[in-house]
């Protein structure tokens, strides 16, 4: 393919297609026109209209974003990997994985623990008073149980753990193609592992094969090859949105238009014309982290506020626009929260974003 990037070029690659995923994770968690309609079917009329498009963008772009994540995780812990790179890549996924997997989880819980409790607040959360125990707490410590966002860090972890044995066997080519097609086999029929996830596994494996077999291809400098690999990649991408959609379908044509659609954006996105990415724009942990009490709050609260004023064609319509324009809402509203931690809490702010910087 040429050309392949210069290091400061792949990084800052990265970081702008990491920012493109967190966009579509905001959007995966934005839907909102059940909330706007104040009660009337979403199957019917113009919020019929208003769930197609909000169901197109969360449900089907939307959920593509975290299979880029296990993607671009498995690319960089692999990228120049060596053996006795491990210890010191474990121990730092300790801290950019785990701790704030923890922290996270626990500020989820005690938040609806001290939320469920005021009046005010309990009635826009709609929860009814959370447990405040011992059981509770390592439930939601542990497995996420109030934070079903984190279940990608909780398989992130698994696949973490797995790497020595996924990376022995991905090390040679020919053995690597041949588990990637056994897991997608097992997609198929239904086999799936768990702990990790079998698609997690997936998406995870094919970024360890490309790190060692293909960072020629996955590094290219932007130009036509890049290009034309992109576009199959769409296409590809399109045949299993058009299958996924019909009856009965496998689904594996699910999981496979989650794999290529990610993969195209990497390779379509043209970052070198895009300039260095913004401080804003490397939240990342700390946005996916923070996002999702974000959406809930921006939609509850405006669903409440504007139901009030507004009824039928125009809140349909507000229901669009306000969701297209979350992410840029959730990222304003996450940024000024880390600065506000960056600057007066450093401590928290690091264990919050795993370590990662704002600038």
């Amino acid at each position: 393919m040429g050309k392949t990037m210069e290091e400061k070029a792949f990084r800052e690659h990265v970081s702008w297609v990491m920012f493109l995923l967190s966009i579509l994770v905001i959007w995966a968690h934005s839907y909102n026109a059940e909330l706007f309609s104040g009660g009337a079917p979403v199957t019917e009329g113009i919020w019929l209209t208003v769930h197609r498009i909000q169901d197109f963008l969360s449900a089907a772009l939307g959920l593509t974003a975290v299979p880029g994540f296990f993607m671009l995780s498995a690319y960089l812990f692999f990228r120049s990997f060596s053996w006795e790179k491990l210890p010191a890549k474990w121990k730092s996924r300790v801290r950019s994985v785990a701790v704030p997997y923890l922290a996270w989880n626990l500020f989820y819980y005690l938040g609806y623990v001290l939320a469920t409790r005021i009046p005010a607040v309990y009635r826009l959360i709609g929860k009814p008073p959370v447990p405040f125990n011992g059981e509770e707490l390592l439930a939601a410590v542990l497995h996420y149980q109030y934070a079903p966002v984190f279940w990608y860090l909780y398989q992130l972890m698994f696949l973490i753990l797995l790497s020595p044995v996924l990376y022995w066997i991905i090390k040679n080519r020919t053995r690597g193609l041949v588990f990637l097609a056994v897991v997608m086999a097992a997609v198929h029929f239904h086999l799936d592992t768990m702990h990790p996830n079998t698609d997690a596994l997936l998406y995870y494996s094919f970024g360890i094969f490309m790190a060692v077999h293909g960072r020629e291809l996955t590094e290219a400098s932007y130009g036509k090859g890049r290009i034309l690999a992109g576009i199959g990649n769409v296409l590809m991408a399109a045949i299993c949105f058009w299958r996924m959609g019909k009856p009965g379908a496998d689904v594996l044509w699910i999981v496979m238009f989650r794999f290529f659609l990610p993969i195209s954006i990497w390779l379509l996105f043209d970052s070198g014309r895009m300039g260095k990415t913004r401080p804003w724009m490397r939240q990342s942990l700390f946005l996916y982290g923070i996002h999702f009490i974000l959406v809930r709050v921006f939609n509850k609260a405006g669903a409440l506020v504007l139901g009030r004023v507004l009824d039928g064609t125009a809140m349909a319509v507000l229901a669009v626009v306000w969701f297209l324009l979350l992410p840029a809402a959730v990222v304003a509203s996450s940024y000024a929260a880390a600065r506000i931690l960056v600057r007066y809490a450093p401590a928290v702010w690091r264990i919050f974003s795993g370590g990662r910087s704002l600038d």
